[in-house]
């Protein structure tokens, strides 16, 4: 017989701190995003440096890139983890989404409003050459993190396989290099 004053308790999706789908969005969603911006950089870098000529040089001898992609990951994903802890909380859940949004039009205007105040031949050019091209490559990642966490992420086979290249490749810049 059911006592009457110690009512059952039922688990929702909101019971305790971290909620249902957060290993998912994490592992799906999350760090396909974060290991293809750093697999992507690494190629990058190493194209920009070394040509089509000495790519394969620069990409396996240049520990500069690897930090700097690093730095690139770092930069990008720091939205997304606000954003994943903004919808892990229940009262900002609905505010999640528009403030992600919010954020990459902010990008946008301060990347168009520095091209209008500094221009690229000006003295401060110097200086704003740098965070433009943080902001510059910020903000196609932001919408295709955006694109992922609302439509679903990839299958966990193909997320694991894609983190585990950019882990493997992170690990060779930190320890073998």
């Amino acid at each position: 017989m059911k006592d009457m004053y110690k009512p059952e308790l039922t688990v929702s999706d909101r019971d305790g701190i971290i909620p249902v789908d957060f290993f998912d969005v994490l592992v799906n969603r999350y760090f396909p995003i974060l290991s293809c911006t750093y697999v992507a950089t690494v190629i990058g870098l190493a194209l920009k440096k070394g040509g089509g000529v000495y790519f394969l040089d620069y990409f396996l001898r240049d520990k500069s890139i690897y930090w700097l992609a690093l730095i690139v990951a770092g930069w990008v994903s720091i939205p997304a983890v606000i954003w994943i802890f903004m919808r892990g909380v229940g009262a900002l859940e609905q505010f999640a989404n528009n403030w992600y949004k919010s954020t990459t039009i902010m990008m946008v205007s301060i990347l168009i409003g520095s091209f209008m105040l500094f221009p690229p031949s000006g003295q401060a050019n110097i200086y704003w050459a740098t965070v433009r091209l943080f902001i510059a490559a910020a903000i196609p990642v932001h919408v295709i993190q955006y694109w992922f966490f609302r439509h679903g992420g990839l299958e966990t086979i193909q997320s694991t396989t894609l983190s585990a290249v950019a882990l493997s490749l992170m690990m060779y810049g930190f320890f073998v290099l």
